[in-house]
């Protein structure tokens, strides 16, 4: 197959979950496959970060994301009924460049890379497109609405959740198939469950998140993340002022390592707690996870699923995180790791994993096992490739010509 795969940001550095997504699946598809990205540069972006790629895309075509601009357009997008993240990267620049590389590449099956790149796909009738919406903005923005403490960014939220909502269901219907991650995602939609629609999550390369079998320090937990993104810094925030507390009057010598690209300055801040240090971005995430005794993830707004953990159970990390966190991966509570969702339930948990070694190291295997058998990048990708395989067998339109490598 010739597959287009059309990305918001370019799939490099691996610090947001979408990134992480789109650099797997053009690594893994590319093996088998002819593969073309077509992805805006961000401000401050690298070009030079293209050449993570050269080697698997057969090729690359970017265009340069003018953010005074985005936010204009985004302004003027909601106006006309779309999402301000939908308006933020509508582009009449990418639009020329998506409409030059279908009629120079001339794909088998396109493939738009969440709500924000659907409008250059959505028109094109003549192959098979998939959506990869991934995660319900309705349901992640509407959770971010109700437990924000800045009045402007919550009502922002809300507005942002009541498009999201609107919009998803109507830009859903005019793809062949829409990929989300989660039931409770589809769920989001407020449809009947739509035929088109494929749970397909994320996965995690448990070849490389695997333990060096590093001594743990004593007392040591860790929450790790893209420090920017708005729901890991409440979870963070939470943790810290309402829980750390609690863990430390059960475990004096409890601390917590916050490791994350970009941390807002409300983040930064927390350093000043006892017991807690903030890193910032780091080149690799496994030297914190292999010495933590516990790593956690308080989330308690947001939606689809949580990489970090993940990452921490392929690790062989023991984590307490909250029903939500737990929402798109469906971990058994007690056997994979632990769930809570107050503050003294939370802590509990947490002082109990420090101060059982035993258990901790059981919860571990356990976890490690759970991700080799369900969560590779593989498993679900391989998923993924039978329905586009199935698609461009079906045939649509004058131009599934179908000649591609198979």
């Amino acid at each position: 197959m010739r597959i287009l795969v059309l990305a918001p940001r370019f799939p490099y550095p691996l610090d947001k979950g979408d990134r992480l997504t789109v650099f797997n699946l053009v690594r893994h598809f590319s093996r088998r496959h002819d593969v073309a990205l077509v992805t805006f540069l961000e401000p401050g972006q690298d070009p030079e970060d293209q050449h993570h790629l050269e080697d698997a895309a057969d090729r690359i075509d970017t265009v340069r994301l003018d953010s005074r601009r985005a936010h204009i357009r985004a302004l003027v997008g909601m106006l006309r009924g779309r999402p301000l993240q939908v308006g933020y990267y509508s582009s009449a620049g990418m639009a020329r460049k998506v409409a030059a590389v279908i009629e120079e590449f001339r794909p088998d099956i396109v493939y738009a890379h969440t709500i924000r790149m659907a409008p250059y796909l959505a028109d094109d009738d003549r192959r098979p497109k998939v959506l990869a919406m991934q995660i319900s903005m309705r349901l992640n923005y509407g959770r971010l609405a109700r437990v924000h403490k800045n009045l402007l960014r919550r009502l922002v939220y809300w507005v942002e959740a009541w498009w999201a909502g609107r919009y998803e269901p109507r830009i859903a219907r005019r793809f062949d198939r829409c990929l989300l991650i989660s039931e409770r995602d589809v769920a989001a939609l407020g449809l009947p469950r739509p035929e088109n629609v494929l749970i397909n999550p994320h996965g995690v390369d448990f070849d490389f998140f695997a333990s060096s079998d590093a001594a743990e320090e004593d007392g040591s937990l860790v929450f790790t993340g893209n420090m920017a993104y708005p729901p890991n810094a409440d979870a963070v925030r939470w943790f810290v002022e309402d829980i750390l507390p609690l863990v430390r009057d059960a475990v004096p010598g409890a601390r917590l390592t916050v490791v994350g690209a970009d941390p807002l300055p409300a983040v930064r801040e927390l350093a000043a707690a006892d017991g807690v240090e903030v890193t910032g971005r780091v080149p690799d995430l496994r030297p914190y996870l292999d010495r933590a005794q516990v790593a956690v993830d308080p989330l308690r707004v947001g939606a689809g699923l949580q990489n970090k953990i993940l990452e921490g159970m392929s690790m062989g990390v023991p984590m307490v995180v909250t029903a939500i966190a737990n929402e798109g991966i469906g971990a058994e509570p007690g056997r994979h790791l632990l769930v809570a969702d107050t503050p003294r339930e939370f802590a509990d948990a947490v002082a109990a994993l420090l101060r059982d070694p035993g258990r901790r190291a059981t919860m571990g295997a356990n976890a490690r096992t759970f991700i080799v058998e369900q969560w590779s990048w593989e498993k679900h990708f391989d998923d993924l490739e039978r329905e586009m395989y199935s698609l461009v067998a079906g045939g649509h339109g004058e131009d599934s010509h179908g000649d591609g490598e198979t």
